[in-house]
């Protein structure tokens, strides 16, 4: 048990392993690198395709990573 700013009482969970997000993120580096030229390649419009596949492509891997992150760790947790 452990009492927090407002003089509750919680009890500790079981910690979290911290290594299954980092290779996740890892794995979203690793698909970045792998196909952020598809990405590119996917459209015809060359500025376009840059914002694709250099700004909204990484950010859609690391919200993903972070669903997934988040989910195990409820998943973990219960």
């Amino acid at each position: 048990m452990s009492s927090t700013l407002m003089g509750r009482e919680e009890q500790l969970a079981k910690s979290y392993p911290l290594w299954i997000e980092r290779l996740l993120l890892l794995l979203a580096v690793i698909a970045f690198c792998f196909f952020h030229g598809e990405v590119t390649e996917a459209t015809d419009n060359t500025i376009l395709g840059v914002i694709l596949g250099y700004i909204l492509f990484p950010l859609a891997l690391l919200a993903s990573v972070e669903l997934l992150g988040r989910g195990l760790q409820r998943w973990l947790s219960s």
